[in-house]
């Protein structure tokens, strides 16, 4: 269970790290990485923090807010991500985290869309002259204020659900600590690739030649590790 100190404080993170994503500072506190070592301190477990927020910093590498594209929000996801991590711990716990990191990132990109329709609504007209200063300003503070909350809302449903999964139901995964983050590098590495091949000009041939490279470190690695 989480206390309720530190629930107030999970709750508060996700709001800042709604807000910081496009809304006010943009202090990077809502990169997966970053909001993941909060988490984990606040939960008393950086290190699980720290390796559930890299891993979906990777798995999110390759969504940049470049044109009109709806794209996912990962900070205040990370949240409930770590929580699962920390709290359900091992394999299982990981890789429930990771989902919901995945999952409530892409639920969170679709309530941003929403909060900015919202606000496109609230302000028609504002080109008209009949805005005072003071009406523009209620409606710029009450627009940060709902955007928060709409973060530490997110937060608070995503430790909801992954709480809620039966203990059974992880333990029925059978799977070790080692190969959820094999699989989700392996995926990261997906979203790195599609980040270069969309924004740098890599060529297929130069990604097949990164496969292959990634491949043969992939099993030295392995090697090395059987061997010791």
């Amino acid at each position: 269970m989480i206390e309720p100190l530190s629930l107030t404080l999970l709750l508060l993170l996700g709001g800042w790290a709604a807000l910081d994503g496009t809304a006010a500072g943009q202090f990077m506190i809502s990169r997966p990485l970053v909001t993941g070592v909060l988490a984990g301190i606040l939960l008393g477990d950086p290190l699980t923090g720290i390796l559930t927020g890299a891993i979906l910093e990777l798995l999110h590498l390759g969504a940049l807010p470049v044109g009109g594209a709806r794209l996912p929000e990962p900070g205040p996801a990370t949240v409930p991500a770590v929580a699962a991590a920390v709290l359900v711990g091992g394999g299982g716990g990981l890789a429930l985290g990771l989902a919901w990191g995945v999952v409530g990132g892409w639920l969170g990109g679709a309530s941003v869309s929403a909060h900015r329709r919202w606000n496109e609504h609230r302000t028609r007209g504002i080109d008209s002259g009949a805005w005072t200063f003071p009406r523009l300003a209620r409606v710029h503070w009450t627009a940060l204020a709902t955007d928060g909350l709409r973060g530490m809302a997110l937060v608070g449903v995503g430790l909801v659900l992954v709480m809620a999964v039966p203990e059974g139901w992880v333990e029925m995964a059978a799977v070790e600590r080692d190969q959820v983050v094999a699989a989700g590098v392996l995926g990261g590495c997906a979203s790195l690739g599609r980040l270069c091949r969309g924004y740098l000009g890599v060529r297929p041939r130069r990604g097949v030649l990164f496969l292959l490279a990634g491949l043969a470190s992939g099993v030295l690695l392995g090697l090395l590790r059987g061997g010791g």
